[in-house]
C-alpha cells in the first residue's frame, strides 16, 4: 500500500507523539499541601511499593495531605496523617471540593486521636500482648499519642502498636500491617 506525503507526515507525528515523554506545562498546579481523601480503606506505605511495610492503615474518607507535586510508579507521597506513600488510584477529592482548606501546607500535627474500635482498646505497658495491662479506653473516646509523629512499633505477629500518653500512659494496638483499617483516627 502506498502512502502519500500527507499520510507519512500524520503517521510520523502520531508515532512521535506516542513515544515522546510527557512534559508538564510550566503553570502546573502545586499539589504539595493539598488534601485528598481515601476512596476506600487503604494503606500508607513506607516506600513506593505495595510490598513495603504499612506505616498506617486509613479508613474510607480519611483526609491525607499531599507531600509532592508528581506521582511516581502510581504512588504519591503524603505527609499526614502519617508520612509515607499511597497509591494514587485510592485518592479522590474530599467532599466540599476545596483541595486545600488549610493554607498552611505544614500544619502542626495534633496528638489527639479518637478510638474507632467498637470494643475499645486495652492499654498495655509495652508494645506486646504479653505485657501487663495498665488500663483501657472506650470506643469513641479521645486519647493523646505520646509524640508527633506518632511513636509506633510493629511486633512479630504484624500488630502495629502506638504509644499513648493520655488518659493512660502505655501502648495500644492500632491494627495489623497490610490489613486495612485503624483503631485510632485523628480527632476532628
Amino acid at each position: 500500500m502506498k502512502l502519500n506525503l500527507w499520510q507519512h507526515s500524520v503517521s510520523a507525528l502520531t508515532i512521535a507523539g506516542l513515544t515522546a515523554p510527557f512534559i508538564m506545562p510550566a503553570a502546573q498546579a502545586q499539589l504539595v499541601g493539598q488534601v485528598r481523601c481515601a476512596k476506600q480503606s487503604t494503606a500508607i506505605f513506607a516506600e513506593r511499593s505495595a510490598a513495603s511495610p504499612v506505616v498506617r492503615a486509613v479508613p474510607e474518607n480519611q483526609r491525607m495531605t499531599i507531600a509532592e507535586n508528581t506521582a511516581e510508579n502510581g504512588f504519591l507521597a503524603v505527609s499526614a496523617p502519617s508520612k509515607g506513600f499511597v497509591q494514587t488510584v485510592t485518592l479522590r477529592l474530599c467532599p466540599g471540593g476545596n483541595p486545600n482548606p488549610n493554607p498552611n501546607p505544614n500544619p502542626s500535627p495534633s496528638t489527639c486521636r479518637r478510638v474507632t474500635q467498637t470494643q475499645g482498646l486495652i492499654v498495655r505497658q509495652g508494645p506486646d500482648v504479653s505485657t501487663a495491662v495498665v488500663g483501657s479506653v472506650a470506643f469513641n473516646s479521645q486519647v493523646n499519642v505520646s509524640t508527633t509523629p506518632t511513636t509506633s512499633k510493629t511486633d512479630a505477629s504484624g500488630r502495629v502498636w502506638v504509644q499513648i500518653a493520655k488518659p493512660v500512659s502505655g501502648w495500644v494496638s492500632n491494627g495489623f500491617v497490610n490489613v486495612p483499617g485503624s483503631n485510632l483516627l485523628n480527632c476532628q
